[in-house]
């Protein structure tokens, strides 16, 4: 919950701000009348030498719509555009707490780059932070 409400104070208090005036993108799945999914995206500022990664925000389904393809739909949504606008990765960083966020990740052919912990308390607990990276290709088909 304390995540959620510093969610909604920060970057999802003004999507337009955060996402799509800073050239990075944000999409919505909806059945009916209801919001079921999100993903936003944004240029990583300092990549690597000579790549343009586009970094991967928020993916997150509601509880009662996991289990239908929608957060895979939602990140192959976000692997296109960022093939469309020339990038070169899609990275993304997650909690060792995900696991369904990490075997999806992971199946559509996310490779994990590094591994770290936040805080002594977080290694004593073994709580770590994953970072992850999709290299584009020019004959890009995605995973699953």
């Amino acid at each position: 919950q304390k995540f959620v409400s510093t969610c909604l104070q920060a970057d999802l208090a003004d999507i337009t701000k955060s996402y799509l005036n800073a050239r990075g993108s944000f999409w919505v799945a909806e059945s009916g009348d209801q919001v079921v999914g999100i993903v936003g995206c944004l240029p990583v500022k300092d990549p690597p030498l000579g790549r343009k990664q586009l970094k991967l925000f928020r993916l997150s389904v509601s509880s009662q719509h996991r289990g239908q393809g929608i957060a895979k739909a939602l990140v192959r949504t976000v692997l296109q555009f960022a093939r469309d606008q020339g990038y070169s990765d899609v990275v993304l960083t997650t909690t060792i707490v995900h696991y369904s966020a990490l075997a999806l990740y992971q199946a559509m052919g996310f490779r994990k780059t590094d591994e770290y912990f936040t805080s002594t308390l977080s290694r004593l607990m073994s709580f770590s932070i994953l970072c992850f990276t999709y290299s584009l290709h020019f004959d890009w088909e995605p995973r699953m």
